[in-house]
């Protein structure tokens, strides 16, 4: 059983670059984007979500995200 005052998330946590917050907004932006899209059938909002969605996954290569857990 962990004590109250165990520290053993601090190790884990995310490192708060502004990077990473910068591509899962894209992301998640892209995909409410692409979700309206496909609602109200629109080929230019789909065009808008697509290009924010690879903005944002380029973001997350060249800022590399996956090793902000490390």
């Amino acid at each position: 059983m962990a004590d109250i005052g165990d520290s053993s998330m601090a190790d884990t946590a995310h490192k708060h670059k502004v990077t990473s917050w910068v591509t899962v907004a894209l992301i998640v932006l892209a995909s409410v984007l692409l979700g309206f899209a496909m609602v109200f059938q629109s080929i230019p909002l789909a065009v808008v979500g697509v290009v924010l969605g690879v903005v944002g996954a380029g973001f997350g290569i060249s800022g590399r995200i996956l090793d902000d857990a490390h």
